[in-house]
């Protein structure tokens, strides 16, 4: 993605909805942003900014959406990307090491975190690790990560990585349903089909090889130019996938393409808790006012 001489740069936002809209008072996302030998960035909080680099071309970042309908949907977001991530990243990962990474991560997490009062808390999940050229992009639920890679013509190419474990996703891949019919049908297929839950109702010595119905994996390889957005579903439940693209599109620079989108998750009314993580070469960046990560 990034040339020698680029510099290899996350910014994030992270937003509760409106108080308008309010009906709980903690933020039920999470996000991490971890590059190598610091320590780990978690942030759960109303309204923030983030925008830091990440040297020797390394960077692990996750986004997790507390399930609003489970108990504790607060804590089980954190609580997974703190099980997930290590608190410093000593050194390098290979892209590949994620999924198992993951698959390990939700068994301590059950392992850590299963309590009475914490059963059936649930959160989705995006994460993304790339490593020296290579990427591996992981979700469970509707939390999405775009590719998104520029064009001879200067477009930009967007590219889903990320799969929507829905109702509504599983009748497209059945041939039930066709993508401009989502107006047409009731908000309940829009429901979870997998995510991330706090249960009992795994066997720890189940082999977790196979291909699993909850998690989605991608691997690829990045070029130069590419650029990767992560987000938890209350920024594509309020902005089309249209909309993105042309708002991206209007932008001079990836950060000025994030602000975009924030400012117009706001405008379409701010319906959910939001978080978005942008990793892009800082070829072209310009620096903004946020908090340090």
């Amino acid at each position: 993605m990034a040339a020698s001489s680029d510099i290899l740069r996350i910014a994030a936002f992270q937003q509760i909805m409106r108080p308008a809209y309010l009906h709980h008072t903690m933020q039920q996302d999470a996000l991490v942003l971890q590059t190598i030998h610091r320590k780990r960035h978690i942030q759960q909080k109303p309204m923030g900014q983030w925008d830091c680099v990440a040297p020797g071309g390394i960077a692990w970042l996750s986004v997790a959406d507390g399930v609003a309908s489970s108990p504790c949907a607060d804590l089980a977001s954190r609580s997974f990307l703190q099980v997930l991530h290590p608190e410093r990243l000593a050194t390098p990962l290979s892209a590949r090491q994620l999924p198992a990474l993951v698959r390990q991560a939700r068994l301590n997490w059950r392992a850590q975190h299963l309590r009475p009062h914490t059963r059936g808390a649930a959160c989705t999940l995006a994460s993304l690790l790339y490593s020296d050229g290579q990427v591996c992009a992981v979700n469970s639920g509707d939390a999405r990560i775009w590719r998104l890679r520029p064009q001879i013509d200067g477009g930009v190419q967007w590219l889903q990585l990320s799969r929507d474990h829905t109702v509504w996703q599983q009748m497209l891949d059945d041939g039930d349903a066709e993508a401009g019919q989502a107006d047409a049908y009731a908000s309940m297929y829009q429901g979870l089909l997998h995510c991330l839950v706090l249960d009992a109702d795994e066997d720890p010595n189940e082999d977790c090889t196979e291909q699993e119905d909850w998690l989605h994996i991608w691997h690829g390889r990045a070029e130069p130019g590419d650029a990767y957005l992560l987000a938890t579903d209350g920024l594509h439940s309020v902005l089309s996938d249209v909309q993105m693209q042309a708002i991206w599109g209007a932008a001079n620079s990836p950060q000025e393409g994030l602000r975009a989108l924030h400012s117009a998750f706001r405008r379409n009314g701010a319906q959910d808790d939001i978080s978005v993580v942008l990793l892009h070469s800082g070829k072209h960046c310009k620096k903004f006012k946020s908090d340090s990560c």
